[in-house]
């Protein structure tokens, strides 16, 4: 694998900002600033670059960026690799509407579910049993443009797959990389389905924590934003639950014995500079002298913290 000089990638914190939010709103960043983009020394990386960018200026051609991505991402060095790794996923997230429309008829619907229940959910399994050709060159489509199929109360949409984004993490910034793993962890295997939590608690603790020490370590990412507003989610279910699996009762209004011993488990292992685990802490405490049982204090407690 080539190497590339990674001194562009000290940035000024006006630079990075400028960067930021030219990403959030889909705008190709061509300079920084007043500094032109000259971050990455390969002599080939301008060139993918403004191939890339030819792609992914036309909506169909969306499969097209991906695959050429895929393809040349080594050879753009750590800036640009960076750079187009972001806008792929803001064109997909673009993209996923207007993909998921094609997927609701109920011909289609009908089709993907009989399939789904013989050879599962993944794009080699329903091609194998649908032989509509309509119906496959959708699927195809999906499968090109990068997303999953997930179901959810009975119906059958696509997901981000991010998941087909850690190819890329050997050229990337490391926060984008660590991003990348935060965001597969949910779409490879989804903490909650038809309002359950469908993991267990400790790993529920897990991905809490990978999203605060994200907010904490890379406060200026340009994908913070997109992981503070898990990260909200992320505790509101740690510390209530969801509807049909609650952390309380909704008889006694007691705490799930399971998730009373993932919290002590955490709490094995230290707290560090986590605020989610010193919040566990004080929760355990007022838990001792409840009884395990939620009360408006310890309610008030915990919106207090943010949960």
């Amino acid at each position: 694998m080539k190497q590339y000089n990674l001194s562009i990638l000290n940035l000024k914190k006006g630079a990075l900002l400028g960067i930021a939010i030219a990403l959030s709103s889909g705008v190709v960043v061509t300079s920084v600033g007043s500094q032109p983009a000259y971050a990455a020394t390969a002599p080939n990386s301008s060139a993918v670059y403004k191939q890339f960018q030819k792609y992914l200026q036309q909506p169909v051609q969306l499969i097209q960026a991906r695959n050429f991505l895929i393809n040349h991402i080594d050879e753009a060095g750590v800036w640009y690799a960076t750079l187009m790794t972001l806008q792929l996923e803001n064109a997909q997230k673009a993209e996923l509407s207007d993909f998921s429309d094609k997927l609701y008829p109920d011909n289609v619907q009908k089709a993907i579910g009989t399939a789904f229940s013989k050879n599962g959910l993944t794009y080699t399994g329903l091609l194998k049993a649908i032989k509509d050709p309509k119906i496959r060159v959708i699927l195809i489509e999906g499968r090109d443009k990068g997303y999953k199929m997930e179901t959810s109360e009975g119906m059958y949409y696509p997901v981000m797959h991010y998941e087909g984004y850690k190819g890329f993490k050997p050229y990337i910034k490391q926060d984008i990389a660590s991003y990348i793993d935060i965001m597969a962890k949910e779409s490879n295997r989804p903490s909650t389905y038809d309002a359950g939590i469908v993991i267990s608690w400790d790993e529920v603790i897990s991905r809490t924590l990978a999203m605060e020490t994200f907010v904490r370590k890379y406060p200026t990412s340009n994908r913070v934003a997109t992981v503070k507003q898990e990260l909200t989610y992320a505790v509101s279910r740690l510390f209530y639950g969801t509807d049909n699996t609650p952390a309380y009762d909704y008889d006694q209004k007691k705490l799930d014995p399971e998730l009373r011993q993932a919290y002590e488990d955490a709490l094995t292992k230290g707290i560090g500079n986590s605020k989610l685990l010193a919040t566990i802490k004080k929760l355990l405490i007022m838990l001792d002298s409840t009884e395990n049982e939620f009360t408006p204090a310890i309610d008030k407690f915990l919106k207090n913290e943010g949960a």
